[in-house]
């Protein structure tokens, strides 16, 4: 098999030893979710639902955020505002009330599984609560919120061609829109198209990169286009059901116990972490951008694909060059035992 670490998922079967990984992490899952072909269209649902019973007032949004959700509620809501956090600052007492109105509806993004937010679920005066586990999907604070309504993008957390859900924390909720969404579908086709090539480009050294990330980005595009909050077809449906019960968080947490003892401190990067939190993945910031694309472009060429989240944000902190290492089911002791020398390799070069 091709060896690289990083960017998007590829199609795994039930023999291979990945899934396998994955497999062996099933947890009970307490809560009833709603499906959906995406983040966005889990988000839309939800906020749809809300319109449904009161006027938004002002809905917000915290400045630092992914740019394609910032287009897409631009689009439907002119209502929208932002507010700042620091997403780097996992630890800090955030006071959403500062700034907020009973009739507001604001979205805490639960940056990178290691924030918590105080919720008084008494409080008449508050607005409604949204959290986004998109980037913390069944870490203790996923699992036991106090939002009004919780949604997460878990596409991110599977090697499944989409798959969005939505929640209500200890209550029904199952509120989708009944149309065709052609655009959708789509994606899903391509979608599936794009981790099913890279699969064959790794296990068996067919098709080429180029292709299936052409597919790839090509998903994206129709994902962007879609307006809607559609139940999934019954493929997807089955796919996220099968999947969501079975927890990534359990292998990243062994593997990072793996690499993260290994990496020598570097004045140039931090690790955003928190003691007792599950992050999504190996979690590096920088102050420098110049600095920061050095060491970006030094892991590419040794086949390591860094996410940066997220792109064209203008940020007020100091550091704020942010990359994300995937460190899931997909690789082992000897990927992360890489992961750590490339990394310790730049460090070495750059003191």
């Amino acid at each position: 098999m091709l060896r690289e670490q990083g960017s998007s998922f590829y199609k795994l079967s039930k023999k291979d030893t990945e899934y396998q990984i994955l497999k062996n992490s099933e947890v009970q899952l307490n809560q009833q979710y709603a499906f959906y072909y995406s983040g966005r269209s889990a988000m839309f649902a939800v906020l749809e639902h809300i319109n449904s019973n009161q006027k938004i007032n002002t809905l917000w949004i915290p400045d630092y955020y992914c740019q394609n959700v910032v287009n897409f509620l631009k689009r439907n809501y002119p209502n929208l505002k932002t507010y700042y956090i620091n997403a780097f600052n996992c630890s800090q007492n955030f006071n959403y009330l500062r700034f907020t109105k009973k009739d507001d509806v604001i979205i805490l993004n639960n940056f990178w599984g290691l924030f918590t937010y105080a919720i008084d679920k008494k409080s008449i005066h508050r607005p409604t609560i949204i959290e986004d586990f998109s980037h913390g999907w069944l870490t203790k604070q996923c699992l036991n919120s106090a939002a009004d309504y919780c949604i997460a993008s878990v596409r991110k957390s599977y090697p499944i061609p989409g798959g969005g859900v939505a929640w209500i924390p200890n209550k029904q909720f199952n509120f989708h829109e009944d149309a065709i969404d052609d655009e959708m579908l789509s994606a899903f086709e391509t979608l599936d198209a794009s981790i099913s090539e890279k699969s064959n480009f790794l296990k068996q050294n067919k098709g080429s990169k180029q292709s299936y990330l052409e597919l790839l980005n090509k998903g994206e595009t129709h994902i962007s286009a879609s307006n809607s909050y559609v139940h999934p077809q019954k493929e997807l449906s089955d796919l996220i059901e099968t999947h969501i019960k079975l927890n990534p968080n359990i292998p990243k947490a062994a593997n990072l116990k793996i690499v993260r003892p290994l990496l020598r401190k570097n004045k140039h990067f931090k690790i955003v972490e928190r003691k007792g939190f599950e992050p999504f993945g190996l979690l590096l910031l920088f102050k420098e951008k110049m600095v920061y694309d050095n060491f970006k472009l030094f892991c590419i060429s040794h086949k390591i694909y860094p996410a940066n989240l997220w792109p064209n944000n203008q940020l007020r902190t100091e550091w704020k060059h942010f990359l994300n290492f995937h460190v899931d089911f997909r690789y082992n002791d000897s990927d992360m035992k890489y992961l750590a020398e490339i990394i310790n390799h730049w460090s070495s070069q750059n003191i």
